[in-house]
Parts: structure tokens; C-alpha cells; sequence
């Protein structure tokens, strides 16, 4: 069977520059009597030696497709303004590119066009013959829809225009997707396959778990229970997390006293300035790194990760990869929302930041309790084996990558 990924990123590992690791997964981890090549805009802007590694990793041919040089002026926000669709629909793949695809296809009778990137699924229309599948791979217009319900959008009227105005653009474009028995969409989110269809109720939208990334081979699992915990706080501080976090901060130091000599806290990412002076200012033990090479690594020196996401659409990868490296999770709705976890058996899905406090104390008294027990494992550890189990089971790669390349059969 043969698969043409027709991409905005050239796949990679991990997100380089860009939404690149999901296609890279599933790639990955096909069933080995599937083919495939990829035509990539490489708009995460890869270099030829990433570019060859990964054709070389996942054994395909990647193609470059050069993007039109009039996306240069474009991008410009006096152009953008006026645009009534997303600037990345106005790419143009030419009918070579087009071309070249068909002719890859139509050497086997089975197979079908992966297409990676909703402002590219326009072109499914050009594969009648084919079986189609499009990753969006979340539902932007619902994105944008929760952006405008956050408390503080209303407030900046100029906010609440760029929203307003980016989820006019999503909507129409999700209102024009293609559809047919031969195409189908695949989100990473039940609620986004759910408001797809309902901005488009011709589309067929299946919900598609979100594989897990990169496992360390030392995972914290293993470790002997020890005194601090040790928390990590993950990614950026942007519009994703900034409010939540803001809530978090505030839980945490109203009960500083109480916690703060049990936990040592790792910021990884950047944005938290205001947060770590915040919580240093009461005596908590912050330590913060910008960049680490070792990503998995990292992660599974850890404990904890506590996710505050306060919007956001799909499955968020990190808090995946927290779970199959062996830590426990604690996490808003936005954080958790698609994983197949359980709050208070495999997870700790959290609301306020006085719950999230209350569960801090908690899970460091359980600590203090075990270790003055000569207990091996505490509920931290509980809670985190079984979310890894969860995950491994539910976010397999090969598992949601059989699931996902089935529908070309």
C-alpha cells in the first residue's frame, strides 16, 4: 500500500519549528508493507541535513515544494487584515506537485493521500480516486471560539477583533471542506471532531487518539521515594497557560507555609519570570531552565507535572509525554481533556487553584507518611503508574498509527 503525505511541515520527532511530530509518529510506526513519500512546504523551515535524517528514519522520499513568493507580501499585517480566509490558504501547490502525486498513487492499486494541515485539505478534491485522510489536526474555529469565551478577551477590544475576526475566517473555511465517501478528517479532540460537524454536517470527522512521543529509558518510576518532590512545570507561558497559571500561583502561596519545604519546582520553557519571582518571594525552591537537548530526559526526572492550560483545543502532547515517562499529572480540563485518564486514580484533573493547593499538601503529607513507613510507594507514585498505563495502552504509536492508516485499505 502506498501513502502520499501531502504536508505544511516537514515531519520531525519532535515539533521543529513548527506542528511537526504527529505525521512523524504515525509515519513511524506503519505497518511495514505501506510506502510512502512526502511532499513537504516545509514551513517549519527544516535544513537539508534535518530534512534528510528524518526521510532516512521514517525510510521514505521527501519532496520540497517551494512556497509562492508572493506569501512574502502577504504576510504583511496591512494585507492580512483583508484577507477573508487564514494567510496559509492562499498557498498554491502546483499542478507538477499535483502531478507527481498522482503518478506515485496510481502505481498500486491500494493506498491513498495523507494530507496534514486543514488549510491544505482543498486539494482533496483533486484525488477522486483515492481514499483521503486529513489531519487538521485540532478544529481552529473552535479554538478561536474558546478564545473569545475567556474572561479577559472582552475586556481588549482589540482582542476581542483579532478573534472575532480569526474565527470568521476558521469557520468559513471549515464550512467549505471537501467531503465525499473517499475523505475523511481525523482530530485529536472529541469536542473538535464534534464542532467540525457541526460547522459541517456533510463531513465525515472521526476522533483519533494522540499518540505519546518520546520515552526515556529512566523513568522516575524506579526511583526510591525521596524528600523534596519534585515538580515540573513545563512550556511556554503564553495565552495557552497564563491565566490558569496566574489562578495556580495564587493557590500555591496561600499555602506556601505548608508546602513549600516538600517541593522543588523546575520551570522549563520560557514566559515565567513574574511566576518564579512570585513563588521564590514566599520560599519556594525554584529552579528554571530556558532549554534542555534531552527533552524525554528531563521530563523523567521528575515526579510531577502540573499542566495549568486555560485553553486550547485537541490533545497536548507534553502531558503525554508526562504520563509515558512515569509522572503523575496534575492538570486543568484544557490540560487533560482526550487522554484516557482517570482524575484521582490515574491523573489529578483540578479547577481552582485552592483544589490545587489542597492536593499539594495532601500528596506531601502521603510522602512524609510513606518515607517515615518504609513504604516503596506513595500516591504519587500510585497515580503515576497508572496513568503511565493508561497512556502506554490508549496513546500507543503503533496502535493509533494502525488505527489511522486503515482507513486507506
Amino acid at each position: 500500500m502506498r501513502i502520499a503525505l501531502l504536508t505544511l511541515h516537514t515531519p520531525t520527532a519532535t515539533n521543529t519549528k513548527g506542528a511537526s511530530a504527529l505525521p512523524y509518529h504515525l509515519l513511524k510506526f506503519r505497518r511495514k508493507d505501506i510506502s510512502a513519500e512526502i511532499w513537504s512546504l516545509n514551513l517549519n523551515h527544516c535544513s537539508k541535513e534535518v530534512i534528510e535524517q528524518s526521510g532516512t528514519e521514517l525510510d521514505v522520499k521527501i519532496h520540497t515544494i517551494p512556497v509562492p513568493k508572493r506569501m512574502r507580501w502577504m504576510k504583511s499585517p496591512y494585507i492580512r487584515i483583508f484577507l477573508p480566509k487564514p494567510l496559509l490558504c492562499y498557498i498554491h501547490i502546483s499542478s507538477n506537485v499535483i502531478d507527481d502525486i498522482e503518478k506515485y498513487l496510481s502505481a498500486d492499486n491500494q493506498g491513498g493521500l495523507f494530507i496534514y494541515g486543514e488549510e491544505l485539505a482543498r486539494y482533496a478534491s483533486m484525488f477522486k480516486k483515492y481514499n483521503i485522510g486529513i489531519l487538521p489536526p485540532d478544529c481552529e474555529a473552535m479554538y478561536y471560539y474558546r478564545m473569545l469565551s475567556q474572561p479577559q478577551v472582552p475586556i481588549y477590544k482589540r482582542s476581542l477583533l483579532r478573534y472575532g475576526l480569526m474565527y470568521h475566517r476558521y469557520a468559513k473555511i471549515t464550512a467549505d471542506y471537501p467531503t465525499g465517501t473517499n475523505i475523511k478528517y481525523f482530530l485529536v479532540g472529541k469536542e473538535d471532531a464534534a464542532f467540525l460537524r457541526m460547522i459541517n454536517p456533510l463531513v465525515q470527522a472521526q476522533f483519533l487518539q494522540h499518540p505519546h512521543y518520546d520515552i526515556s529509558k529512566n523513568i522516575c518510576q524506579n526511583e526510591v521515594l525521596t524528600l523534596p518532590i519534585r515538580l515540573l512545570i513545563a512550556g511556554q507561558c503564553n495565552h495557552y497557560m497564563a491565566e490558569a497559571m496566574k489562578e495556580a500561583v495564587k493557590g500555591m502561596i496561600r499555602v506556601a507555609d505548608s508546602i513549600k519545604e516538600y517541593y522543588h519546582i523546575t520551570f522549563l520553557g520560557k514566559g515565567w519570570a513574574d511566576c518564579i519571582f512570585q513563588l521564590k518571594r514566599v520560599g519556594f525552591d525554584i529552579e528554571h531552565k530556558d532549554f534542555v537537548d534531552d527533552y524525554a530526559a528531563e521530563v523523567a526526572s521528575h515526579e510531577i507535572q502540573l499542566t495549568p492550560i486555560n485553553v486550547g483545543t485537541g490533545t497536548k502532547g507534553k502531558v503525554l509525554d508526562a504520563f509515558a515517562n512515569g509522572l503523575m499529572v496534575i492538570g486543568t480540563l484544557r490540560a487533560l481533556e482526550n487522554i484516557a485518564v482517570e482524575s484521582g486514580k490515574s491523573c489529578v484533573q483540578y479547577e481552582t487553584g485552592g483544589e490545587l493547593a489542597n492536593w499539594l499538601i495532601k500528596l506531601a503529607k502521603d510522602r512524609q507518611w510513606s518515607l517515615e513507613n518504609c513504604h516503596s510507594e506513595d500516591l504519587i507514585k500510585k497515580i503515576a503508574k497508572a496513568g503511565r498505563e493508561a497512556v502506554l495502552a490508549n496513546h500507543g504509536r503503533k496502535k493509533i498509527a494502525d488505527e489511522f492508516f486503515s482507513w486507506f485499505e
